[in-house]
């Protein structure tokens, strides 16, 4: 266990396919679409905004196939590192927590045609706080899924509204649960929020389009063990996009959004 006064907790994924990384059944890494045509991804990803509190967590990491394959095959595999250092000496201080876990090392077996492979693994963390977030919101397990698909992009809609009219302060409003979840668990200086609120004042200025949002390319999924849901489009991808002003060079900029219900009087908001 850290000694830290300010432990930041990671994972640094190596995806040579397409997949999720869930750490307590929240998606910390979506890695879909072109980009997974080629090559991989690989980064060191910070954990506390899933983990709320001290205690034991699964992390999950689901391998898919690459865009324009059908099955993974024995090319394919699938890394997770596990970090802590301290927030305020990152480099320093940094040191492996847990057993790396991995797909078998010389690839899945080409006999086998794998639409989808799972590796996971249980982590043990120590923070200096307890969120509250999503853990005591509504389970939306026990919504009927036609009547929560309809309310969830009703939401989403609301939210590509907001997009479209580069309305910042908005986004900001409704964004504000998440904003302090953020702030809480990875120990937020003042500096440190102002380059945050500068960052997406600077995103909504470059007055972008707005990708469409249809019902018919949308899936829904619950997460948080029941307590969170989003909308992804069933390419993988994020279902609220900028469009990038540049395609040829960078694909569109993917905004990830989860929501919950602290009750049926409140409503959705963003987590």
């Amino acid at each position: 266990m850290n000694k830290f006064e300010n432990p930041l907790y990671s994972i640094y994924p190596r995806l040579y396919c397409s997949g999720t990384i869930l750490v307590n059944d929240v998606p910390m890494v979506d890695w879909y679409g072109d980009d997974t045509k080629d090559g991989g991804y690989g980064g060191d990803t910070v954990i506390n905004t899933a983990i709320l509190q001290s205690g034991k967590y699964k992390v999950v990491g689901k391998m898919l196939p690459r865009k324009g394959k059908s099955v993974i095959d024995q090319d394919d595999t699938l890394s997770i590192d596990f970090y802590c250092a301290d927030a305020n000496n990152w480099k320093q201080s940094r040191f492996i927590t847990h057993p790396k876990i991995e797909s078998p090392w010389d690839g899945l077996s080409e006999n086998i045609k794998y639409p989808s492979f799972e590796i996971q693994t249980e982590i043990e963390v120590k923070v200096p706080f307890i969120l509250d977030g999503w853990q005591n919101s509504l389970n939306l397990k026990d919504i009927p899924a036609d009547m929560l698909f309809k309310e969830v992009l009703n939401y989403y809609q609301q939210l590509r509204l907001v997009l479209k009219e580069h309305n910042a302060a908005r986004f900001l409003e409704m964004s504000k649960e998440k904003m302090k979840l953020q702030e809480q668990a990875l120990y937020f200086s003042e500096s440190r929020k102002k380059s945050f609120l500068d960052g997406m004042a600077q995103l909504f200025s470059q007055h972008l389009e707005v990708e469409e949002l249809k019902a018919e390319d949308l899936k829904i999924e619950i997460l948080g063990y029941g307590k969170l849901v989003r909308l992804i489009r069933k390419n993988g991808m994020q279902a609220l996009q900028f469009k990038s002003p540049a395609i040829e060079k960078q694909s569109n900029i993917e905004l990830e959004i989860k929501l919950h219900k602290r009750s049926s009087e409140k409503g959705f908001s963003i987590i």
